[in-house]
């Protein structure tokens, strides 16, 4: 994975697939998002993304510093229209400012990954309410 350069004086954040070591603070931001998730819904979460590494996964979007900022979720599926597909969403995040760079990190990895394993990027809606 990459680090972001998003803009020349924007600070950096290094983009990688989740570690178990940051699932508790990844936890505590889909809590944020989805109050009403629980530990054992998240876990189990966490045991389907981790099942096929080759075709889905989580993005964790962390500071130089190493505090979790966001996260994204992803898979990979054919598709009737759009042929190979990597699907992608909903961004988890906690902006720390005006510009919206943890989720601008997280979409420039994506790109990035999308075009690696030679697929269209695109965006699963978030319908919560």
């Amino acid at each position: 994975m990459t680090e972001s350069r998003l803009m020349p004086d924007a600070p950096r954040l290094d983009v990688v697939p989740l570690t178990e070591a940051e699932a508790p603070a990844e936890f505590a931001l889909a809590r944020m998002w989805r109050p009403d998730l629980g530990a054992d819904q998240w876990r189990t979460f966490l045991r389907d993304w981790r099942a096929a590494p080759d075709s889905r996964g989580i993005l964790s979007a962390r500071s130089q510093r190493g505090g979790v900022l966001g996260f994204v979720s992803w898979w990979r599926q054919p598709d009737l229209e759009y042929g190979e597909t990597l699907w992608a969403g909903p961004f988890v995040v906690r902006e720390m400012g005006v510009r919206p760079l943890v989720r601008q990190s997280l979409a420039v990895e994506l790109t990035a990954l999308a075009h690696r394993l030679g697929a269209k990027l695109r965006y699963a809606e978030d319908t919560a309410d």
